[in-house]
């Protein structure tokens, strides 16, 4: 009996481990859907090769630092803060005009 017992302890240990590590793997890496774009946050980005040479939304050149990128349409795009990133996906074909 106390075999089973505690067999069924383990079993709902891991269960629960299980789910709650998806969700800080969900937690990790954030992804917004907008018009085919992805934004994933909390990255290094000391070898990523960026489709822009600045910051669309400041000007900043990426090469002064990154702290941010977003993938639109296949390409990747460098930010120097997280409220430029932001201020690109609210409407990304407007600063993508700019270039």
């Amino acid at each position: 009996m106390y075999k089973k017992m505690i067999a069924a302890i383990l079993i709902a240990q891991t269960l629960i481990s299980c789910a709650d590590n998806k969700q800080k793997t969900e937690d990790a890496i954030t992804v917004v859907k907008k018009d085919t774009m992805q934004v994933i946050p909390e990255a290094s980005f000391k070898d990523v090769v960026f489709d822009s040479k600045k910051d669309l939304v400041c000007g900043m050149p990426v090469t002064a630092g990154v702290s941010d990128t977003a993938h639109y349409e296949g390409k990747v795009y460098g930010f120097c803060a997280k409220e430029c990133k932001e201020e690109f996906v609210k409407s990304p074909k407007q600063y993508l005009t700019i270039k």
